[in-house]
């Protein structure tokens, strides 16, 4: 059976140019330190993520999931919108 991890946030809200929110390395940082345990990364911003660099290498998702990893987060879902 499949549990729910959690809580998560959604961090298209928090994006930014200036830190903790302008890479992913920073906002994760952040966001463990309020209490989170799952991520929802927008892949629309290059900042947190390179959608075109992940279709591509497999290297780089495990990078991603690696920076969240050491935060103690998880990756629960990366949002594309149009």
């Amino acid at each position: 059976m499949k549990t729910i991890k959690g809580p998560a946030i959604f961090l298209a809200q928090f994006a930014g140019d200036k830190a903790p929110f302008h890479n992913l390395e920073s906002i994760a940082h952040w966001a463990a330190g309020l209490g989170y345990k799952g991520v929802q990364i927008p892949s629309w911003d290059g900042r947190l993520f390179d959608l075109k660099r992940a279709a591509e290498s497999k290297a780089y998702c495990d990078e991603v999931a690696g920076t969240l990893s050491r935060h103690g987060l998880h990756l629960t879902e990366c949002r594309h919108t149009c």
